[in-house]
């Protein structure tokens, strides 16, 4: 789905990513964690083609879809309604309601053979597409991010931006993308939303990358973990709980083969010393 090989990004003389390797597969969900500065965020801006690596590739299908949430959205203003602004989502479905609105109005001073095949190809395209469904769909993902039917016919523009974030979180859902690239998705939801969130994206049929500082969201949600660390991405093939049991057994491990090196080192050394004060008696 997406590769990432030997990646290396840099920021001045300050290698953020420095070979970094990882495959994202159809229907991961992984969790994208590590310290603040190790660049999660900007890792998802270099998958969606925001900024360019230095070095490497990051490739992946022409065709793929990728919904992306970022914090970036909480400026993104607009005088619709947040139903309007989350239909959006189905650009195609739009454009062809609308197609078909127009031929509508043609038909009732050219009846013609003509105009009514267009019609029935459009009408036929949009059923294809789910499209007298697409308002009901908006409808429920709005519900479950929070919002009244009330709200739900408010301009954007007299939402905060917490508010507007799930809208544009809902607009992303509603895509049905490949891929979803989620940069701290729960930071403006209140807990029965996190909730609803955590059903949705368990029962989400694509992959989901989550960059989040909350683990028990992650521990809900993902089935790997991968952690930006000096550099590097390190893959566990579990949830945030399973990832904390596993580095610190790595760690473990790591730490005892130092100290058997360090150890053999040292056992070395006597027997270099020994050899040598007894050649200097000979």
């Amino acid at each position: 789905m997406i590769a990432i090989n030997n990646l290396t990004f840099e920021i001045g003389s300050r290698a953020l990513y420095d070979e970094a390797n990882w495959h994202i597969k159809p229907g991961d969900k992984t969790g994208l964690i590590g310290a603040n500065g190790t660049g999660k965020s900007t890792l998802l801006k270099l998958i969606v083609g925001e900024y360019s690596p230095t070095s490497g590739s990051i490739s992946m299908a022409k065709d793929l879809k990728i919904g992306y949430l970022n914090q970036d959205l909480l400026s993104y203003e607009s005088d619709k309604s947040i139903l309007h602004v989350a239909m959006e989502a189905f650009d195609r479905q739009n454009k062809l309601h609308g197609e078909i609105e127009t031929l509508l109005k043609q038909l009732e001073s050219d009846y013609s053979d003509e105009l009514i095949a267009r019609l029935s190809d459009k009408q036929s395209e949009f059923e294809a597409l789910d499209g007298y469904n697409i308002e009901f769909k908006a409808h429920e993902i709005l519900a479950g991010l929070g919002f009244s039917e009330e709200e739900q016919k408010r301009k954007l523009a007299t939402f905060s931006g917490g508010w507007r974030m799930r809208v544009m979180l809902a607009k992303i859902l509603l895509q049905a993308p490949d891929i979803l690239l989620l940069d701290e998705p729960t930071n403006h939801l209140d807990l029965p939303s996190i909730k609803w969130l955590e059903s949705y994206l368990q029962a989400f049929e694509g992959a989901i990358v989550i960059v989040s500082h909350d683990r028990y969201f992650l521990d809900r949600v993902i089935r790997k973990t991968v952690e930006a660390r000096r550099g590097k991405l390190n893959v566990y093939a579990g949830n945030y709980s399973f990832y904390l049991e596993e580095k610190a057994l790595r760690e473990e491990i790591q730490g005892n083969q130092f100290k058997n090196q360090q150890s053999k080192i040292k056992q070395e050394e006597r027997h270099d010393k020994r050899c040598f004060i007894y050649s200097y008696l000979l």
